[in-house]
């Protein structure tokens, strides 16, 4: 016969601490016996890293030849990658946390997950967009790409955010060309535009935008000169294809929220931070370089939300030293162990159905104790 189980209505208050107490011993278990699990390129992602840090060190000393003091509150890692917090030729305010994160030679490795998932090979051609406003993220793409000899097709703006590349004597177009002589990479920009508002220098003084003509002039670039946003974008579209050829581009990279790379209003938030494989038919509305490339089925990759990608690859925010090279989830990512996790879950439902749907969990804590010698019996589960 059947054997019937009689239970209380509740389960007991000692029957449920236990229960907590058991799920969260299981819980720190699972928690304290995380595994460690080395990412793939792991040999090419160490050398984008160790390469960037050799090319910026070789622009702090350049800065320190020529006599640029360092803001060494701004700059507690003492990089020599950040700017001040005024100048001249800065355009926008900018966030201080988010350029100290951006210090990092370990960014490289990250871009070069970004560009391999992009299916980036060597001898493959890029477009590149890059902003004075995030030097270190400039010298870190620069380190990636000669790390997987790629060939860009790069077009800088001149102007710089607070903190950014903004001395007018060595703005971004500068660093670059101390890199190429310096034999650290084998190519350097195109042209370079204005840059500030709408890229094309709106609201910036004469003086400044003469600054900027000045360092684009002394490199040797060609200077974008369209005089309003759709203009600008033909302008940059044209360099390009031009410079490509009849070869195809395979990607494009964005470092920065310049307008004409990302577009107006809406187009600054229609693309995520990192990798973009496609796009929403809204999204390819909003006219922008990313968006022209996107329509060719182009990948992009956004530089853009520098803590956000610092969380998701495992890398600090505004670090107070320079990290090594090496360092951060980029190379190990730590993963739960996955039969430890099944095998807590397990244990945690089982008992569960012992204590809770049985009688077992009434017995374990009562005793059997003696049985009642009348009243009413108690409603069968």
């Amino acid at each position: 016969m059947k054997r019937l189980y009689w239970r209380p209505r509740q389960v007991s208050q000692a029957v449920i601490i236990f229960m907590a107490a058991f799920s969260l011993m299981g819980l720190a278990c699972v928690e304290y016996f995380k595994t460690k699990k080395p990412q793939s390129d792991l040999e090419e992602k160490f050398q984008a890293a160790k390469l960037s840090a050799e090319m910026m060190t070789a622009i702090k000393i350049e800065k320190l030849n020529r006599s640029i003091p360092t803001d060494r509150e701004a700059d507690p890692a003492e990089s020599g990658m950040m700017g001040s917090l005024m100048s001249p030729v800065t355009t926008l305010t900018g966030r201080l946390t988010a350029k100290q994160t951006s210090v990092n030679p370990n960014f490289a490795a990250v871009l070069v997950e970004m560009l391999l998932e992009a299916g980036v090979e060597a001898g493959d051609i890029v477009a590149v967009g890059y902003s004075g406003s995030f030097p270190a993220m400039n010298v870190n793409l620069c380190a990636a790409l000669t790390t997987l000899k790629a060939r860009p097709i790069s077009i800088a703006s001149g102007g710089s955010s607070q903190w950014g590349a903004n001395n007018p004597n060595f703005m971004w177009v500068d660093m670059e060309h101390v890199l190429f002589d310096e034999g650290l990479m084998p190519f350097h920009s195109v042209a370079c535009s204005i840059g500030g508002y709408e890229d094309i220098g709106v609201g910036m003084s004469n003086e400044a935008r003469g600054m900027v003509e000045k360092a684009i002039e002394r490199n040797d670039l060609k200077v974008l000169k369209a005089a309003d946003f759709a203009a600008a974008i033909d302008e940059r579209m044209k360099i390009y294809e031009q410079n490509a050829g009849r070869e195809p581009i395979k990607c494009y990279i964005n470092v920065g929220g310049g307008t004409i790379s990302v577009g107006r209003g809406a187009g600054k938030r229609a693309y995520k931070p990192g990798l973009n494989l496609s796009a929403s038919r809204g999204t390819l509305e909003i006219d922008s370089i990313m968006t022209r490339f996107m329509r060719k089925g182009v990948p992009v990759v956004h530089v853009i939300e520098i803590d956000s990608l610092a969380r998701r690859y495992g890398l600090p925010l505004a670090p107070q030293q320079m990290p090594s090279e090496g360092e951060g989830g980029i190379y190990n990512q730590t993963q739960y162990n996955k039969l430890l996790t099944f095998g807590v879950l397990v244990a945690i439902v089982a008992s569960l159905r012992a204590f809770v749907l049985t009688d077992f969990g009434h017995r374990f804590v009562k005793g059997r104790g003696p049985r009642k010698a009348g009243g009413q019996p108690e409603p069968m589960v």
